[in-house]
């Protein structure tokens, strides 16, 4: 029977490696960044834990995870294999020739990112990683108050053969969409905490319509959700004329403003 590792990769923050060594019995973690090219960031980056020798710890992330942001790992393979995988998959490609850093460490990340793996996507991305599990929630759970843990299983774990370094691991569609997704519905829920009425869902088909009607800027964005959430019983109708977002959204709010005008005198 293979022996299962448990590991702990935890998000940098201020006091993390105080917390460690008042926590933990022998935390001696483990930099992620080191020997990557992020080896300059490595002292504000994530670090990783040997759960079984600091079963505190481990305790701790499961019975109060928000107070330790991260992934809980399990994996059969030596932690260099562990290690080397999870340095690997932090740069990714995207639109064909861009590199960038997947944050996957991040549990908000992570419960956008992993989700969107189709099974034979799985196997590749969690590599020597037999478990993934964190807690956390998208942002539109959070609107809902509704963080939970996530879990991801690699059934191809053992048999896991480490890639080429000098290859990059790319975002596929669908990757891609669940990272737009986390940006969007990030933007969105930051301006939906300053309303009151409205629901999460409601802003969204508002964010939407805006973008449709091609709003992109976020300052353009959150006008438009602004001029549609005072007006929520008046729709817009026909296209917007041509011209700045300034001149466009102008012509809105007093297209919505007539509108509703209207409907009061025929009350």
């Amino acid at each position: 029977m293979t022996v299962s590792q448990r590991w702990l990769l935890l998000e940098y923050k201020d006091d993390l490696l105080e917390r460690l060594y008042r926590s933990g019995s022998n935390p001696d973690p483990y930099r992620l960044f080191d020997d990557t090219e992020l080896t300059s960031y490595a002292d504000h980056g994530p670090l990783l834990v040997n759960a079984a020798e600091n079963s505190a710890i481990a305790d701790d992330f499961i019975a109060r995870p928000d107070d330790w942001a991260g992934l809980q790992i399990d994996s059969s393979q030596p932690l260099h294999a562990v290690l080397r995988h999870l340095r690997h998959i932090l740069f990714v490609g995207f639109d064909s020739e861009r590199k960038g850093v997947l944050r996957y460490s991040s549990p908000r990340t992570a419960s956008y990112f992993f989700p969107a793996l189709e099974e034979d996507e799985l196997s590749t991305w969690l590599g020597p990683i037999r478990r993934l599990s964190w807690h956390s929630a998208t942002w539109r759970e959070s609107a809902a108050q509704q963080a939970h843990w996530y879990s991801r299983e690699n059934m191809s774990a053992d048999q896991w053969q480490p890639l080429d370094e000098r290859s990059h691991f790319h975002l596929g569609k669908s990757q891609t969409e669940a990272l737009q997704r986390q940006q969007t519905e990030k933007f969105l829920f930051h301006w939906w905490q300053q309303q009151s009425q409205l629901s999460f869902d409601q802003a969204f088909a508002y964010l939407e319509e805006g973008m449709q009607n091609g709003f992109f800027a976020a300052d353009s964005l959150s006008t438009y959700l602004d001029i549609r959430s005072v007006r929520r019983g008046a729709l817009p109708s026909g296209a917007l004329p041509h011209g700045s977002d300034e001149v466009r959204l102008d012509h809105l709010r007093t297209r919505l403003e007539r509108s509703a005008t209207d409907k009061e005198s025929h009350a």
